[in-house]
């Protein structure tokens, strides 16, 4: 399904094909898209960006540690350099634990990238930072930065196609829909709505595993 076929379900449910309902229905589709994104149960949106890494200088806390993020960035759950084979995935840590290895190591010590942090949502700070031998002037495509991460929904055009959402997960999408936008009368209205957006959310995720595109199998009869 498109965000735009998505955005339709919705509206039809609201029975208002006004230009304003549409804007309010995009945005409450947009909370479900990213809920289900947080999940991981949407890796069509999955992307992937790659950069040249900067060797440090030996004296500057900052040369070779920042690279900007794409501003479609939503989520970023894996940094790798491939020429390094496993060691070259980097551990994600909290902003405490990156600045107290920081420090302990020395703010400008060089050697090969371990670990890094998400400073200000727009920047991927790594340590250490690399040497002149890791990160030469032309690298090839192994000796780059790689970074995957989860398109931002906002970023999504109406066109998008987010391969895993199929027609029968229409249900789904319009619950989702309901329990972000909703203005419900009593708790217990929400609460309901809720468990049953968990519910199609379980029954969403067995989808993934069970691949609903799959042909059903027919009995044998030879007659």
């Amino acid at each position: 399904m498109t965000k735009g076929e998505i955005i339709d379900r919705v509206q039809e449910l609201m029975q208002d094909p006004s230009p304003a309902a549409r804007g309010l229905a995009g945005a409450w589709v947009n909370l479900v898209l990213d809920d289900l994104a947080s999940r991981g149960l949407l890796e069509s949106l999955q992307r992937e960006e790659s950069t040249a890494l900067i060797a440090g200088n030996g004296v500057s806390m900052t040369v070779g540690r920042d690279y900007d993020l794409a501003p479609n960035t939503d989520k970023v759950f894996k940094v790798f350099i491939p020429a390094l084979g496993n060691a070259g995935i980097l551990k994600k840590k909290s902003s405490t634990e990156f600045l107290e290895r920081m420090l302990r190591d020395g703010a400008a010590y060089q050697s090969q990238p371990e670990i890094y942090m998400i400073f200000g949502n727009r920047t991927l700070r790594i340590h250490p930072v690399c040497t002149t031998q890791l990160a030469p002037a032309s690298p090839t495509d192994l000796q780059k930065l790689y970074i995957w991460k989860y398109k931002d929904i906002e970023h999504l055009v109406e066109a998008d196609e987010i391969t895993e959402l199929k027609n029968k997960h229409t249900p789904l999408l319009v619950r989702g829909a309901f329990v972000f936008g909703a203005k419900f009368d009593s708790q217990d209205d929400y609460v309901k709505a809720k468990a049953e957006y968990e519910q199609g959310i379980a029954e969403f995720q067995f989808d993934q595993v069970s691949d609903p595109d799959r042909v059903g199998q027919v009995p044998y009869n030879d007659n």
